[in-house]
């Protein structure tokens, strides 16, 4: 049964296999000052090969069975639904043909146009049936305002300047017209909870069967996430009873491949160090601060996860690697050749045993 879409999530792994996700798309549109970003380069967020340094050692295993963990509640309250339920109408709004009047700002239009540089027309400046939003900023400065008062069938000649700072060379600084047909005008409308929207977007008849579902999908998240700091608070609890000799040298590297990492992605959509961490609830220097302390982290973990299968005999097996290729839709063979097969045995292995210390956990 087809169901509504539904928030991707996007999760990070304690190893280094799939060190981070993100399921930003970006398109491009020429005329736009605000959507350049198909202009940059992809960035690579892949490290650069580097010495493998041992990440230090262990010199004293704790007690890491009969842990006494409190796992948290998966209980959906009626207030989670009812957000949930708004962040979906939010995403879908109802759009209505408007016949009886122009265009103003926050009705979509349907267009096409095309731009011309000294009578000729650019490379990207063109498209057909194109849906604008008046007002969203999309476009360089004067192209959506020109467009408010026209009406469907209206032609209209845009004369615009791209801006000094346009991605593009060929354009930035530059004179343009560009030439608008208007083929229709939708106005936006918020979207109500009735039996009409749910079979708009769905396959459910009723506001009943919407809302029990919809219940479902939080509770099944909520339980996933439960499961999975279950899982971390008790690799965290052992860790907290070892005690270890990190490698520096290790710690340094790790961290500055986190920090070039994150530097990259966040560069990519635009952003930088400063604003990102500001809106992390921390400063650039707390920000750092808390990279490294993960990453100590993470070290200690890698070692104690090691100690704990040598002392309790855990070995990785073909199944297990079987189980770690499926989760990710890939043979064996094809996760080895991307990631390494060294790489692959020590999630396998970590999976393994976070899979043993859960069953010799007492949960409450």
């Amino acid at each position: 049964m087809r169901k509504l879409i539904k928030p991707l999530l996007c999760g990070m792994m304690v190893t280094a296999l799939l060190s981070g996700c993100s399921g930003k798309d970006q398109q491009e549109t020429t005329p736009s000052e605000t959507t350049s970003a198909g202009a940059a380069a992809e960035a690579s967020t892949e490290a650069e090969s580097q010495e493998n340094i041992e990440p230090g050692e262990i010199t004293s295993l704790g007690e890491y069975k009969g842990l006494e963990i409190t796992r948290m509640s998966a209980e959906v309250t009626e207030e989670e639904l009812e957000a949930r339920i708004q962040s979906i109408l939010d995403a879908n709004p109802e759009y209505v043909a408007v016949t009886d009047r122009a265009a103003q700002n926050g009705d979509i239009v349907d267009i096409d146009y095309v731009g011309l540089k000294d009578g000729v027309a650019f490379d990207g400046g063109t498209a057909q049936g194109y849906k604008l939003e008046l007002g969203s900023h999309s476009f360089i400065d004067g192209f959506e305002e020109g467009l408010v008062g026209a009406k469907t069938g209206e032609e209209r000649s845009l004369n615009l300047t791209f801006p000094e700072q346009y991605h593009s060379a060929d354009l930035a600084g530059q004179a343009v017209v560009f030439e608008v047909t208007v083929n229709g005008i939708e106005e936006k409308r918020d979207a109500v909870l009735d039996d009409n929207f749910v079979q708009r977007m769905s396959d459910f008849n009723t506001v009943d069967e919407f809302k029990a579902d919809t219940m479902e999908d939080i509770e099944a998240e909520k339980k996933q996430q439960a499961d999975q700091q279950l899982e971390n608070d008790i690799i965290l609890a052992a860790v907290e009873n070892s005690q270890f000799n990190l490698n520096e040298a290790a710690v340094e590297q790790q961290y500055e491949n986190q920090m070039s990492y994150l530097t990259s992605m966040i560069q990519m959509y635009g952003g930088n160090m400063k604003d990102y961490a500001e809106a992390s609830g921390m400063t650039e220097e707390e920000f750092q601060k808390e990279i490294r302390s993960n990453v100590e982290t993470g070290l200690k973990v890698q070692i104690m996860m090691e100690a704990i299968a040598e002392k309790e005999g855990i070995q990785v097996e073909d199944s297990d690697r079987e189980e770690l290729a499926k989760m990710y839709s890939m043979t064996v063979k094809d996760l080895q050749e991307m990631y390494g097969e060294d790489a692959v045995d020590e999630v396998a292995l970590n999976n393994k045993v976070r899979t043993f210390l859960k069953d010799n956990a007492i949960v409450k």
